[in-house]
């Protein structure tokens, strides 16, 4: 609920190359920085099937996500919560294969809170042992997985989203499943001067290590001004860039700033997204604004373009999935279904 929290923090004082086998592990057992990888962690034989299967190894072609075989590719799949305030849910391995075997679940999203305390620049080695958990279940079972710095504010913690993207690419890079989103949600600041910067320092050391996974840059307003950086884009191949909407606020306002990156084709994943209001529905008599969310996915079908829906859950949020006391393991029907959460499954549903 990363544009939801920026809207309260706000209102607080705040708001290609070849297919790759997944069974390949990098050799070594000392990533840069001295931390240890985890040599005793081999991954699963990949399964015949699955998203990663199908699709192999993913590159931007123009504006398009294409399979190792050049194939247009939209995947639709689930954030996770904020790691630091995450119980069950974004480490459940079974509920990860439900997901992809019954809603049709292609790419998760692992959202590592970088602030406040006990978030990684507080608590690092617990959330990074948190988010490999989430990108290790993710390349067993043959789907795709993205590494999110999620932070408000990336350009005051640069060096450290450097020292961790560089360990994140030395250790998962030789994998296919990988994706990284280097900064969440940016504030209202300059994408050329402030955003821009940052994204190259952080990418140029990705690139250091994993010269193809795809790589997704994040925008100003919360992610929503992605016309900005439509029109002074990074420089580098297997670029994208993030759009973050919440239907009962972002309208067509908001839309037309995709559309337009869109049609200069700008590469574009929503990597966050809610059928609710931008505080991610906390007010559990709210609304779900179906009908405005049903005109972005008209477009993003339209455009093929890739998403992750906020939030993989259970509490009384209207963005969170499931109810209150659901198991994290799967299994879910219709009366565990929250807020969202039949919308989202249909949406998963229609590949």
């Amino acid at each position: 609920m990363a544009a939801a929290l920026g809207a309260l923090l706000l209102s607080c004082g705040g708001e290609g190359s070849a297919t790759r086998g997944s069974a390949a592990l990098r050799p070594g057992g000392e990533a840069p920085g001295g931390e240890a990888t985890s040599a005793e962690w081999q991954p699963a034989e990949l399964e015949p099937g699955t998203p990663v299967a199908q699709y192999g190894q993913l590159r931007v072609e123009g504006s398009a996500l294409v399979s190792s075989t050049g194939e247009p590719v939209q995947l639709k799949g689930v954030s996770t919560m904020w790691l630091n305030w995450e119980q069950n849910f974004a480490g459940s391995k079974s509920g990860l294969r439900w997901l992809r075997d019954n809603w049709g679940l292609r790419v998760v999203r692992a959202a590592m809170g970088i602030e406040p305390m006990n978030a990684y620049l507080t608590n690092p080695d617990a959330m990074a042992a948190q988010l490999r958990n989430v990108v290790r279940n993710a390349i067993d079972l043959g789907v795709y997985v993205i590494i999110d710095w999620h932070d408000h504010d990336a350009q005051s913690h640069q060096q450290q989203a450097v020292d961790f993207f560089s360990r994140m690419a030395a250790e998962f890079g030789e994998y296919p499943n990988v994706f990284y989103e280097v900064y969440n949600e940016p504030l209202q600041v300059s994408w050329s001067q402030v955003l821009k910067p940052y994204h190259e320092a952080v990418t140029a050391a990705i690139r250091e290590r994993d010269p193809d996974n795809v790589i997704i840059l994040g925008t100003p307003t919360w992610s929503q001004s992605v016309n900005q950086a439509a029109d002074d884009p990074l420089a580098g191949s297997n670029l994208m860039y993030t759009v973050h909407f919440y239907s009962c606020s972002h309208r067509i306002q908001q839309r037309s700033l995709a559309q337009y990156a869109q049609g200069k084709g700008l590469p574009i994943f929503v990597t966050e997204w809610g059928a609710t209001a931008a505080d991610g529905g906390t007010n559990p008599s709210g609304e779900v604004c179906v009908e405005e969310a049903q005109a972005w996915h008209d477009w993003m079908d339209a455009a093929g373009i890739s998403w992750t829906a906020w939030k993989l859950d259970d509490c009384n949020d209207l963005s969170c999935f499931f109810r209150p006391s659901a198991s994290p393991n799967g299994g879910w029907s219709d009366e565990w279904l929250n807020g969202h959460g039949p919308f989202v499954r249909e949406r998963m549903l229609q590949q």
